[in-house]
């Protein structure tokens, strides 16, 4: 896979493989966890505004979510208490691996928020990229780039079009 195969994918494409690219190593590495709860934070991305679902998103990934010893101190305004316990439940004790493949959907959300996107959304795909690099480093074959294919470039100055991405999720849709 190389940067090209972006090129005519929208942004909310990209953002879906990536997602899709963190669903098969969870799967793959971990199955004997239960994803739903993060795969469908995960895919409300595809249907909101990016800087929306971050404000959420970002509480869970393990750098930010241990940050602080108990849900009252983190100061969490996203998440509650109780999705606080879940995910420090399912996340402790995984790999450093997790928590970079979850910070590149957040880096994804930042490059270009409020903004437009230059250079066919280059940086972007580079990430992207980086995230199909630790899935082959890992073992993990990679997704069909197919699946995305329909949400375009042209579509909305580059964004695509807002899309219900929990069906094509390899997590809620076993």
């Amino acid at each position: 896979m190389n940067i090209s195969d972006f090129n005519n994918i929208s942004m909310n494409g990209r953002m879906a493989y990536a997602i899709l690219c963190i669903e098969k190593y969870l799967k793959e590495k971990f199955p004997d966890n239960n994803w739903d709860e993060l795969s469908k934070l995960m895919w409300e991305v595809t249907s909101i505004y990016w800087d929306e679902w971050d404000n959420k998103f970002i509480e869970v990934i393990p750098e930010y979510l241990f940050e602080f010893n108990t849900y009252a101190e983190s100061g969490f305004e996203e998440i509650s208490e109780e999705e606080y316990n879940s995910f420090v439940m399912l996340l402790k004790d995984k790999p450093a691996t997790v928590n970079n493949l979850l910070m590149s959907l957040h880096r994804i959300q930042e490059v270009y928020c409020y903004s437009s996107i230059p250079d066919n959304g280059k940086e972007a795909s580079q990430i992207v990229l980086d995230i199909c690099g630790i899935l082959e480093q890992n073992n993990v074959a990679l997704p069909d780039i197919n699946a995305v294919t329909f949400s375009s470039f042209s579509e909305r100055d580059g964004w695509g079009n807002k899309f219900d991405g929990t069906k094509l999720s390899l997590i809620l849709n076993r």
